[in-house]
């Protein structure tokens, strides 16, 4: 029977070869393959308009309904192999696993620059998603072998600041190349045109190449942390069965499940709708071009979660050497700060009133998410580490992919013919979601945590 109070118990749980290879290194080689792997999915986030434009013009000719079908395109491929992939990092060469992941990432990519319809479009986007399917299991677990519970919400923290940085990258970047005329590629015929979407496809997959590259040389396997013999899986780990079972075996699991797949629905409509709300809202009344509508509808999030991020993580490293709350406390102020927030920006028109909930939003949601894996890490046996982040990405995923994009994007096309749109109150409603996420953390708090709690010796480093 575990204690009920707030004083952690202990449990082995150093890393079997600490230092080798050095951890915060190990830290940067991952978060420079999770930006790189995270500006190749977001980039399509920002050059809608140009899918949007009509086959003569270089477009693809799609409407909203038919764009909507993007998003599961590349998500059920991702989450259906999460199960998988979190399974084989936690028993194979993650190293192998990181690298693998990133070069088909980019090579995905650039066929994407080439497709012609959206068929082609979406059988990209799938094959993106299994190329990036075993990527974040094999990150995440290393960094939570690597690092102690005192310094692990932090390096989780600067680990998620590199995909902020990434959206910030995609949105500016990759909206400014989709806005360039068609360019004509040397040596090739006059008619051989290239248009500006494709290339900033074929530009961000070269940026991959280089990033892969480099960690070919540099990337070392990541040190493991000691397996626990009395939660039913050995000192090797046991079968996928044998995993699952023990991972669902704990109730704070199930709470922790609803509420990332939740928190699945924001992340989704602040990447993919929230640019075309924008964009709609601005494109006449201020001449906003893609370039403007990346920028803005990523910049001020972005500059709001590396915040969160940072802040959340160094906090909850404080509060759990005293309280083993402490991480679930930090991911609940997330929640009652960007909630809110949400309703601002579905019923605001005023860019600077947008720019500050944004701002609040980002820097709750980055603060939610400094937390929620190494808040799992708590009660879950090291040997299931990246299988039940793999579960995480399954059900955020699926929970989206299967109806909320499909439904929205049908909302919204009904909505374009009557010459209306219904982003912001989608956006609005989503504050609902916010209110179950804070209904979840409570009950985890003071229900679940601490029964379930098997955290590590918060001492050391």
């Amino acid at each position: 029977m575990k204690s009920r109070d707030d004083t952690p118990s202990v449990i082995p749980g150093t890393p079997s070869t600490p230092g080798t290879p050095d951890r915060w290194y190990l830290l940067s080689y991952v978060a420079v393959t999770y930006f790189s792997i995270y500006a190749h999915r977001n980039l399509i986030n920002f050059i809608q308009p140009s899918l949007l434009m009509p086959v003569a013009e270089g477009g693809l000719g799609l409407d909203e309904s038919q764009l909507a079908w993007v998003g599961p395109a590349w998500q059920l491929p991702y989450c259906l192999s999460q199960l998988f992939a979190g399974y084989l990092s936690d028993r194979y060469s993650r190293r192998k696993v990181i690298l693998c992941s990133l070069l088909a990432s980019s090579v995905c990519l650039a066929a994407m620059g080439l497709v012609g319809n959206l068929g082609e479009l979406l059988v990209g986007r799938a094959l993106l998603g299994l190329a990036q399917a075993c990527a974040v299991p094999a990150m995440a677990g290393a960094i939570a072998d690597c690092f102690r519970p005192h310094t692990r919400s932090r390096a989780m923290a600067i680990y998620l600041f590199s995909y902020n940085a990434a959206v910030i990258v995609a949105g500016k970047y990759g909206g400014a190349i989709a806005d360039l005329d068609p360019q004509h590629i040397p040596g090739t015929p006059e008619s051989w045109l290239v248009h500006g979407w494709r290339l900033s496809h074929f530009a961000f997959a070269a940026g991959g190449l280089l990033a892969w590259v480099v960690l070919l040389k540099v990337l070392e396997e990541p040190a493991r942390t000691e397996r626990r013999e009395d939660r039913g899986l050995g000192t090797t780990g046991g079968t996928l069965r044998q995993t699952l079972g023990q991972v669902f075996r704990v109730p704070t699991f199930h709470l922790m499940y609803l509420t990332f797949a939740c928190a699945g629905i924001v992340v989704q409509i602040s990447r993919f709708w929230m640019p075309q709300h924008f964009f709609k809202l601005f494109h006449e009344s201020e001449g906003w071009d893609q370039q403007d509508v990346g920028s803005f509808s990523t910049l001020w999030i972005q500059i709001g979660s590396m915040t969160g991020l940072l802040c959340g993580g160094m906090l909850a490293d404080r509060l759990v050497r005293h309280t083993i709350r402490g991480r679930v406390w930090v991911q609940l102020g997330g929640w009652m700060l960007l909630t809110p927030c949400l309703v601002l920006i579905g019923t605001q028109e005023n860019p600077d009133v947008l720019r500050v909930a944004m701002l609040l939003m980002g820097l709750g949601l980055g603060a939610y998410q400094a937390n929620f894996w190494t808040a799992s890490f708590d009660v879950i046996d090291p040997a299931a580490r990246a299988t039940t982040i793999g579960l995480f990405n399954l059900s955020s995923g699926l929970l989206v992919s299967t109806w909320f994009d499909p439904f929205l994007g049908w909302l919204e096309t009904d909505a374009q013919q009557q010459g209306e749109s219904i982003l912001g109150p989608a956006i609005v409603s989503v504050s609902g979601v916010g209110v179950a996420c804070i209904v979840l953390l409570l009950l985890i708090m003071w229900r679940t945590l601490p029964r379930d709690y098997v955290g590590e010796d918060p001492g050391g480093d």
